[in-house]
């Protein structure tokens, strides 16, 4: 039987006893150019079973093993088809992360492990495609960006990680796209999950306006260097999206009017900069 008849007829495997074989098999294809199976079935398989407790914690602690390592796997290729696998790794990551704040079933060193990982993948991700013809989601820094919120919700977090996952998250919204486009998939939405979760631990308002700031005076750093270059209004819509979502997300939970106030004036300086 095929992997995707398999799944496709996943509640009748669930009672056929040992699934070691079929974890094995999804990990195996985690990162299938087919769409269907990678997506549809895989991954919403994987979100069966972790969530609705088919898995033992031996199972739970292989998948998490595997998928941290499938992680990085090809990491620093271009337009290759290795980033699916790093990405649904990073989704299977969230669930299983998601999963043991439930139940506790990862040692302090696999948390650390995952915690650091999250951070050190959108980081060094460089394949920064959302949706690819023909093959479906590749969406790496989405993907990466609900990895590093599961991470940082986490109850064992490293809080003194904060500042280094503000300085990834800059750094995204400033990373080089090999199709010569900002994100057009979303992208910004996902990273400020990422900010909302920091704020949840503690992070203060002060710290988020330092960031706001300082991607803002990145941005003028970069037209100054490059002028009006097609990078540069690149970069721009990729971090005007970031303050306009951030914005309208601290609006409608009614929050932050400090920040709310810090990115009105940081959007109506680059409006008078741009159309003045």
């Amino acid at each position: 039987m095929t992997l995707k008849l398999e799944l496709k007829n996943l509640d009748k495997t669930l009672h056929q006893g040992n699934l070691d074989k079929l974890i094995d098999s999804m990990v195996d294809h985690i990162g299938s150019v087919d769409p269907e199976l990678r997506d549809t079935l895989i991954y919403n398989s994987f979100g069966k079973l972790i969530l609705e407790d088919y898995l033992t914690k031996d199972q739970l602690t292989h998948i998490f093993e595997v998928c941290l390592e499938k992680l990085f796997m090809g990491i620093g290729q271009k337009e290759d088809d290795s980033v699916f696998t790093r990405t649904f790794s990073a989704l299977v990551l969230v669930l299983i992360l998601q999963k043991d704040r439930e139940t506790r079933f990862l040692s302090q060193n696999q948390l650390t492990q995952g915690f650091e990982g999250s951070i050190n993948y959108l980081k060094q991700e460089v394949d920064i495609r959302g949706h690819v013809d023909g093959k479906g989601w590749a969406h790496s820094i989405a993907h990466g960006a609900d990895l590093l919120t599961a991470a940082i919700s986490h109850p064992d977090f490293d809080l003194t990680l904060f500042h280094e996952c503000l300085h990834t998250i800059k750094l995204c919204l400033f990373k080089e796209s090999t199709r010569d486009i900002p994100y057009v998939d979303e992208e910004e939405e996902r990273l400020i999950f990422a900010v909302e979760a920091l704020q949840e631990k503690g992070i203060t308002d002060q710290e988020i306006e330092s960031l706001l700031l300082t991607i803002s005076n990145q941005l003028i750093e970069l037209l100054e260097k490059e002028d009006y270059s097609l990078n540069f209004f690149w970069k721009k819509s990729n971090v005007i999206n970031f303050l306009r979502g951030y914005y309208f997300r601290l609006l409608f939970k009614n929050e932050g009017v400090k920040l709310r106030e810090t990115i009105a004036m940081i959007l109506e300086q680059w409006h008078k900069r741009m159309y003045r």
